[in-house]
């Protein structure tokens, strides 16, 4: 199924057999992404205020979080098919008895718990793509492949807010839950029919197999004194460092894309933050696009260090992030280039997950991505709240800058770690 030798980029992607039929059905499954943050918070202080409503975001951003990993890791073992069909159908449940249950009078704690059990429930979507790409493509197609995911959600960023406007506009943002939440479905158990997810599982299952008889043997072994064969380790230091990549970068990411709104809605013209999130996609979408052209090849520039450029980069253009604030033309501007400097950054994350996680544990690693990216951006968001009411609203647009920042440090710090493993063996 793999790519002629001759080919790259996103018309050898889409010529591989199976990749549009991947590429279709993800989309559907991550219909929510920008949608259900939004018309959730709506909905729920409708009928028990803005902070039950905030906490109620929180809790499905939570339960997304805490169990994505668990569901990865699930996937790693061959069970992504059957994983996707559970939870597509059993997050249909719960988003109806969420519905159900806040119109019908539910206490705002069981409100606040089936956020939580709705989020939870989220089929691990990137789990299952981003492990199967290496599977199916040549391997110069990879990294476009994690290109593509990422210009799929950035795209979502775009129109989730213009489809949610549409439902708050009818002021029925409960049938914006269940409508994206349907999408989501009918794209999961479309991605689980798929022949190259199932062929991927099977390979997994007979993966595992293998490790159990290995491990029978190297039991063995150790009653008769020799060394047990260790299982390859996920959390290596470079691992540990990816991961605080994105959590620091997002947390600028959750802070300015929340301080938006709060200050366009105290200036009284809320519509602005709208604007703002969209050209930060559309920058973002810009920056996927330019860099799935222009990144330069792993043999002249190592992926660690390509990411640490490109975060420095984008740590520059964060300077920009309190600019034209009173000027609608200026701000695009402004941040439409801090989007497009972001998305580099956010391509490399997964191109290096890849690279880094041992292969018996990719969708855990690409789960465990996702994980630190909502953590940081909800974090974001509460610092974002706490400095606009504490210090000021110039400060609080300067101060993300910080966040980004630390990530410029992390990256950098992974740099040096992937560079002295490369050359530990040569050391030795």
């Amino acid at each position: 199924m793999a790519a002629s030798n001759t080919e790259s980029g996103y018309r050898a992607l889409f010529k591989t057999r199976y990749v549009p039929s991947i590429a279709v059905s993800m989309a559907f499954a991550r219909l929510p992404t920008g949608v259900t943050t939004i018309v959730l918070v709506l909905f729920v202080s409708q009928f028990y205020g803005a902070a039950v409503s905030g906490i109620a975001t929180a809790a499905f951003t939570a339960g997304m979080a805490v169990f994505g990993p668990l569901f990865g890791r699930v996937v790693d073992r061959g069970h992504g098919p059957a994983v996707l069909r559970i939870l597509a159908l059993s997050q249909m449940a719960a988003m109806f008895a969420l519905v159900g249950g806040v119109v019908g009078g539910l206490s705002s704690a069981l409100a606040i718990a089936a956020s939580f059990l709705c989020g939870a429930l989220m089929p691990p979507i990137a789990g299952v793509t981003r492990s199967l790409w290496p599977t199916m493509l040549d391997a110069r197609l990879v990294p476009t492949a994690y290109n593509f995911e990422v210009l799929i959600v950035d795209a979502l960023y775009v129109t989730g807010p213009l489809l949610a406007s549409i439902f708050v506009a009818f002021n029925v943002p409960e049938w914006g839950l269940l409508f994206t939440t349907a999408g989501s479905m009918a794209g999961s158990l479309a991605l689980a029919g798929l022949k190259p997810v199932n062929e991927h599982a099977k390979l997994n299952r007979e993966r595992i197999g293998r490790e159990g008889l290995h491990a029978e043997k190297a039991a063995v072994a150790d009653d008769e004194g020799n060394a047990p064969v260790a299982k390859a380790a996920l959390l290596t230091l470079p691992v540990a460092l990816l991961l605080a990549a994105p959590l620091t970068k997002f947390c600028y990411s959750g802070w300015v894309e929340t301080l938006y709104p709060l200050y366009y809605s105290d200036m009284g013209n809320a519509a602005l933050s709208s604007i703002a999130i969209s050209v930060w996609s559309i920058g973002s979408c810009v920056g996927v696009l330019l860099f799935a052209r222009l990144q330069p090849p792993a043999r002249r520039i190592s992926r660690p260090r390509q990411l640490a450029i490109f975060t420095a980069g984008f740590v520059a253009t964060t300077l920009l992030t309190s600019i034209g604030l009173d000027n609608i033309v200026v701000m695009c501007v402004a941040i439409f280039i801090i989007g497009a400097a972001a998305a580099p950054g956010d391509n490399l994350y997964y191109q290096l997950a890849g690279e880094l996680a041992p292969q018996e544990r990719q969708a855990e690693m690409f789960s465990w991505l996702n994980t630190c990216t909502s953590i940081g951006f909800a974090a974001g968001a509460f610092f974002a709240g706490v400095s606009a009411e504490t210090c000021g609203w110039l400060a609080a647009f300067m101060l993300p800058s910080l966040c980004a920042f630390a990530s410029f440090c992390v990256c950098f710090a992974l740099a040096i770690a992937c560079r002295k493993r490369t050359n530990a063996p040569h050391n030795a």
